[in-house]
Order: structure tokens, then C-alpha cells, then sequence
């Protein structure tokens, strides 16, 4: 007997709720080693059609980079130089929309499926930034406006119970004068929807 993959979801969500506590790490900061923590947010408006806040806490330290241009030499290579924004928080409001999924078997034994979705939206950077020499203290904490998109991957253990992959890119501009940044947000999850 086939089983159609892509026709008749298993899990329908039109109008449950997902939380989803999340952790991860965003790959291409040069200068600190970003480790979000957070949760995400979800109202699923249609099966295929979501409105999801996220919020994560970014722990880490100083990159082995960062950590040798501040030490090299007497005083360091970063005296009178603007330092690099220090990422401290992450947070975004996305249209999320899951036009993919499907079914696999497991072991011959039970069928579960998998979505796929595309998310954009907007969002704000929480970071340190050096504005010296235009302002006194040489680092002040700021929420700096982003741009959000990116693509999750949902794999449904039960009705209730999910497992996710999420890629989210964001770009911001630290200071007014400089170039923008696109640091890339990869975390898994854990999820829990309410039927």
C-alpha cells in the first residue's frame, strides 16, 4: 500500500500554539563566540501559515582572534581603534509559511513526518557597541533594528512533540557610518504544540 508523502498532513495546525525552547550557536563572528539560549513563540493562523516571536540570550566568550588583538604585544593591537559590536541578544517577529512536507517510516514500523518552512520578518540586535570617539563612554549597550529571514526543518514525534532545526539570518547596521552585518543564527529545538 503507497502512502502519499506529500498529500494529507499528519499533524493539521490551524489554530495551535507551538513553544519551542531553543539553543544553538551563530557561526561567523570573527570577534566572540555567540551561544544563543531562548524560546520561540508560534501561532499557526492556517496549516501552512504562522506568526512566530523569538527571543535568545547570547552567552559566549571573546574569539581566540579577539583574545589575541587585544593581547599581542605591550598593550594590544586595539588601542585607539574602534573594538567590534558585541553581540548580547537576539530578537525577531517572522510570517512563517510551510508550503513542504511529508512522511517517512521508521523501521518498517511507524510512519512520522517532517515540514519544512520559510520564515521573514523583523527583528532587533542587542549589542555593545564602541562609539568612541564620539561619545564618552567608550561602549554603550544599544537595540539596533534587523532585517529576519530563514528556514526551519520540524520533525513531529508525536501529535504534541516536535524536534527543530532552525537557520535564521539577520542584518543589522552597528554604527551609522558602518558596513551591515549578517550574523547567521543555527539552533535546534524542542516543541510543543497544543492541538
Amino acid at each position: 500500500l503507497a502512502v502519499p508523502t506529500v498529500t494529507n498532513p499528519m499533524h493539521p495546525r490551524a489554530g495551535s500554539f507551538e513553544g519551542t525552547l531553543v539553543a544553538g550557536l551563530i557561526p561567523n563572528d570573527s570577534y566572540h563566540v555567540p551561544l544563543p539560549v531562548g524560546v520561540r513563540l508560534a501561532a499557526h493562523l492556517l496549516d501552512t501559515v504562522a506568526i512566530e516571536g523569538s527571543f535568545t540570550y547570547l552567552l559566549g566568550d571573546p574569539s581566540d582572534l579577539l583574545d589575541f588583538l587585544e593581547h599581542a604585544g605591550k598593550s594590544g593591537l586595539l588601542q585607539g581603534v574602534q573594538k567590534p559590536p558585541r553581540m548580547t541578544m537576539l530578537a525577531a517577529v517572522d510570517l512563517v509559511y510551510s508550503p513542504f512536507h511529508g512522511k517517512v517510516g521508521i523501521f518498517a514500523s511507524k510512519l512520522s513526518s517532517f515540514d519544512i518552512a520559510l520564515a521573514i520578518g523583523a527583528g532587533l540586535v542587542g549589542a555593545d557597541i564602541d562609539d568612541s570617539p564620539e561619545t564618552e563612554d567608550p561602549v554603550l549597550a544599544k537595540l539596533i533594528p534587523a532585517g529576519h529571514w530563514g528556514a526551519t526543518l520540524r520533525f513531529y514525534i508525536t501529535d504534541w512533540l516536535c524536534v527543530r532545526a532552525d537557520y535564521r539570518q539577520f542584518v543589522y547596521v552597528p554604527q551609522e557610518d558602518g558596513a551591515p552585518l549578517f550574523p547567521a543564527e543555527i539552533t535546534g529545538g524542542l516543541s510543543i504544540l497544543t492541538n
